[in-house]
C-alpha cells in the first residue's frame, strides 16, 4: 500500500511539474531523476511563475505541500530501500540502509505502524495535489453533477 500511494503521488508530482514547465506531456523532461529532484525543480518552477496564475497565498501553500512531500519520500525510502530485521527486544524492525555521501549506512528502527501511517499520508498528499494541478491546470468539474475538478496531464 506504501509503495502504491508513493507512486501514485510521484505521478502527481511529474504532472505538476510538468504543468508549471509548459512540458505538454509528464515524464518527458529528465524522467531518470529521483522525485526528490522533481520536487526541488518543481518548487525553482512555481517560484519563477506570475503571481497571475497562481496567487502568493496558494503558492506558499503548494510550497510547504510540495516540502512536505519531499519529507515523506525520504522516510518512504527508509522503507522501501532498506534491509530489515526483526528484533524481538524492542519489537522493532531495525533496518540497514546505504546512504549517498556518507561512509556508513544509515541505521534505523521502524514499527510496523509506521508503514501504514505514511501510506495514509501518501494518500493524502495525493489528494492535495490532485485538488493543486486541477485548480490551477485542469478542468473545473460540476459540483451540480457530482464531476470533480480533473488533471488534463495523461501519459
Amino acid at each position: 500500500m506504501l509503495v502504491q500511494h508513493a507512486a501514485e503521488t510521484e505521478y502527481i508530482l511529474h504532472g505538476l511539474y510538468a504543468h508549471l514547465g509548459g512540458v505538454e506531456r509528464p515524464y518527458t523532461d529528465a524522467a531518470h531523476e529521483s522525485v526528490t529532484y522533481f520536487i526541488k525543480k518543481a518548487k525553482t518552477r512555481l517560484t519563477a511563475r506570475s503571481e497571475g496564475r497562481i496567487p502568493a497565498q496558494d503558492r506558499d501553500a503548494l510550497l510547504r505541500d510540495l516540502e512536505l512531500c519531499k519529507t515523506r519520500f525520504e522516510e518512504r525510502n527508509r522503507y522501501i530501500h532498506s534491509c530489515w530485521v526483526y528484533d524481538d527486544e524492542v519489537y522493532g524492525w531495525r533496518t540497514v540502509k546505504g546512504t549517498k555521501g556518507l561512509n556508513r549506512p544509515e541505521i534505523g528502527l521502524l514499527s510496523s505502524k509506521g508503514v501504514w501511517e505514511l501510506a495514509g499520508e501518501f494518500a493524502r498528499l495525493r489528494d492535495k495535489l490532485i485538488a493543486w494541478d486541477a485548480h490551477f491546470f485542469g478542468e473545473p468539474g460540476d459540483p451540480e453533477l457530482g464531476v470533480p475538478p480533473a488533471s488534463t496531464k495523461r501519459l
